[in-house]
């Protein structure tokens, strides 16, 4: 008869077989937009019950149409993108005023409510960990307020912007045209397995900007050049969103395909990964980290460290030009 050591026993190989079985893109054209009490347009892009094998990892993408706003709640902590439009978010009664390419970071169950304030629809991109803490038995979500119009006497209520940290210090907000690059980020190349891993990077939501993201951080964004390749490495989860372009990443021998609007899942079993721009335009790449992966790092750093891979010769396989696109476009001189 079968016990439960049985099980323990393929539990290795089943999650091997779950991953190569789940999805690893999440195709904005395919997932429609739907309405909850807190946004007008709302779709779950990853999460581990529409067929991704995360670690509890969740992204979401949000439209605030023009005049309205999102509804007002509050939960575990999470990290916010906006993508297009302009407005400001009320978080634990203070105001950030944010545009294209903001990102906001929402402490734990901080109360939190988003007001579109421009022209055009507003377009957000959220993770969050809410099934990790499902998990863990800890998960609440409290809703105050839903979404709505905005009442131009209740706008004018709000106390103006003062400064991007909250009251205890932290940093809140980072706008894009803010964010350091490369040489001017400290210890941006103290990895060895991200050393030269691409081609251009702006820092975001990192603790040498002020922030103190716990469990979920919208980190960085980075370019590719057309023609151009990321350097390979493995490590644990990887959740990227496809900002603009489009692409491919081959991931253990399998190429996925995708384009601007797309999210990008690197399951956490230290698969080989790489992505490659063979079309004429750079594209870039947003990443959402999650906590998670670096607590394992940094419980099992022999087992889950990521690791820069090597070529033939054992040299580090760094960014750099696609060697048969490079050869198609050179004529003869």
């Amino acid at each position: 008869m079968a016990t439960f050591y049985d099980d323990w026993l393929a539990a290795d190989a089943r999650s091997e077989h779950e991953f190569r079985q789940a999805k690893h893109v999440a195709r904005d054209r395919d997932i429609p937009w739907v309405e909850t009490p807190q946004d007008a347009m709302v779709k779950l892009m990853v999460c581990n019950s529409n067929g991704f094998a995360t670690m509890g990892s969740d992204v979401l993408k949000a439209q605030i149409p023009v005049g309205w706003h999102t509804g007002k709640h509050a939960h575990g902590e999470e990290s916010i993108h906006f993508l297009e439009g302009e407005g400001f978010s009320i978080v634990n009664g203070q105001r950030f005023d944010w545009h294209q390419g903001s990102t906001l970071h929402i402490p734990y169950r901080a109360v939190h409510q988003h007001f579109n304030t421009g022209g055009t629809p507003a377009l957000y991109l959220s993770g969050m960990c809410f099934s990790l803490e499902r998990f863990f038995n800890l998960a609440k979500l409290y809703q105050y307020e839903t979404c709505g119009p905005n009442d131009p006497a209740a706008l004018a209520r709000f106390p103006a912007m003062d400064g991007q940290y909250y009251a205890d210090g932290a940093r809140a907000l980072i706008h894009m045209e803010e964010a350091p690059e490369d040489d001017e980020f400290p210890g941006h190349n103290a990895v060895d397995a991200s050393r030269n891993q691409h081609h251009r990077i702006k820092y975001l939501v990192q603790p040498q900007n002020g922030f103190r993201a716990k469990t979920v951080a919208v980190t960085a964004m980075w370019e590719e050049p057309a023609g151009t390749h990321s350097g390979r490495h493995k490590h644990l989860e990887a959740m990227i969103y496809a900002w603009s372009g489009r692409g491919m990443s081959e991931m253990e021998g399998s190429e996925e395909q995708w384009e601007a609007g797309d999210v990008l899942h690197v399951p956490p079993c230290m698969w080989e990964h790489e992505h490659f721009n063979n079309s004429t335009e750079s594209y870039w790449q947003l990443q959402i980290r999650y906590g998670i992966r670096d607590w394992w790092q940094n419980v099992w750093p022999e087992g889950y460290s990521p690791q820069r891979i090597l070529d033939a010769q054992g040299r580090p396989i760094e960014r750099g030009v696609i060697e048969r696109v490079r050869e198609r476009t050179l004529g003869p001189s």
